[in-house]
């Protein structure tokens, strides 16, 4: 019995090693072909570089000197008003992430390295976003389904320019895993650290907490606001004004970004409707939201994940700003509607899905090509995918109902 035990833990360890020569020759080719050739990661250098003298030099990365300092390191010069100012901008804790980063100041392996995590991510997510839903593919799929993940426009996007939406997302799938198993401290831990992106928890980590509630699930609730509280109340030790200063960020970064939600996409952006118009439906969705919350309390987990998938989707029609490099965290609903057109139509199902995913990927990447402004995504990149998950979760309604066994 010991001789098993040892064995299996040796497995376990060389497995390890394995994908970390993996890892570390992927980043090495990444570096050697690209990262030390091409300019990018503008969303990652901003919390590298911030985050990084802050650690190393007690530098307040909310500062005017972090920033322009950063400025400097994208643009050679500060970046003019009409300009994205790559502030820090995010919640201090992000840092928790981002430490092993600052092990270099090579910022060529620092984007080579988050490029190869970030694609780690990314087929993690895929792994336990299919694990929530319970989709069983045929292994061919799944091979399939991966290669096509990674290869669609949004995820190798967020890929490219080093956004921390995989990991947020990734935080997600590891919190909705791991409720499903019974292990809530890890869940509200997980739910915890997602925050470093609130603009894409900011519906789903509600729902949860309030279902959660009336399932008497205490210790997701206890682990989630101790874990929070500890996130934010330890970094005030060193820097006591950061929450005020990130807010003030953040009130600023909307001012400088282009596009708003879906909903002010569709209204005031096409349509040119007064803002009274958007805020209307952001409340109606957001009040539709929470009579489903209402509805489903008492749910068990399989039938409560069509709320949270629905939640995830509407985050991109009410949050104040979203991207399209956030749709990684669109895996779960995506997820859910193959799994029951798979159940659904069992033959047919997984060749249906096969030639989709194709067809996805490269309309998604051709709808960039064509509508891109300078070197700027267009507005039309942001609707298709939550307005079509939107439409695909009303759809499978009653049947994922029936696979769930309960009244989703």
């Amino acid at each position: 019995m010991n001789h098993g035990r040892g064995g299996d833990r040796f497995r376990i360890a060389l497995a390890g090693l394995s994908l970390g020569l993996v890892f570390v020759l992927i980043a090495v080719a990444i570096r050697l072909t690209f990262t030390s050739r091409v300019a990018g990661g503008n969303d990652l250098y901003p919390r590298w570089a911030g985050g990084c003298s802050w650690l190393s030099r007690g530098l307040d990365p909310y500062s005017d000197e972090a920033t322009l300092a950063i400025q400097r390191g994208i643009y050679s010069r500060p970046a003019l008003p009409t300009e994205d100012q790559a502030a820090f901008a995010y919640p201090i804790y992000v840092v928790l992430l981002t430490w092993p980063l600052c092990l270099t100041s090579d910022f060529a392996t620092v984007y080579a390295v988050a490029m190869t995590a970030l694609i780690l991510c990314l087929v993690l997510n895929a792994i336990l976003s299919r694990q929530v839903v319970g989709w069983r593919p045929p292994p061919w799929l799944w091979v399939w389904c991966l290669v096509w993940i990674v290869m669609m426009y949004p995820n190798a996007r967020a890929v490219l320019l080093g956004q921390l939406a995989g990991v947020v997302s990734l935080l997600l799938a590891v919190a909705l895993v791991a409720m499903r198993r019974g292990r809530d401290v890890l869940a509200g831990t997980a739910l915890a650290l997602s925050t470093i992106k609130p603009q894409m928890v900011v519906l789903i980590v509600p729902w949860l907490l309030f279902w959660a509630v009336f399932q008497r699930r205490r210790r997701l609730i206890y682990s989630f606001l101790l874990c929070t509280a500890v996130l934010v109340v330890v970094p005030m030790i060193w820097l006591p004004t950061w929450p005020t200063e990130w807010l003030g960020q953040l009130r600023a970064y909307t001012s400088y970004t282009e596009f708003g939600s879906v909903t002010w996409i569709l209204t005031t952006h096409y349509l040119g409707t007064p803002a009274a118009v958007e805020t209307i439906l952001v409340l109606a969705l957001v009040a539709w939201l929470g009579i489903e919350a209402w509805r489903g309390r008492h749910l068990a987990f399989e039938p409560m994940v069509w709320g949270a998938s629905l939640s995830l989707v509407l985050t991109h029609f009410v949050a104040p700003r979203t991207a399209t490099t956030h749709f990684s965290a669109l895996l779960v609903p995506s997820f859910l509607w193959v799994s029951v057109l798979q159940a659904w139509q069992p033959r047919r199902g997984p060749l249906i899905v096969a030639a989709l995913l194709p067809v996805m990927a490269v309309a998604s990447w051709a709808l960039f090509l064509l509508t891109v402004q300078g070197r700027f995504e267009s507005a039309l990149n942001y609707i298709p995918i939550p307005l079509g998950l939107l439409a695909a979760l009303l759809l499978v309604r009653p049947r994922w109902r029936d696979l769930a066994g309960g009244n989703a």
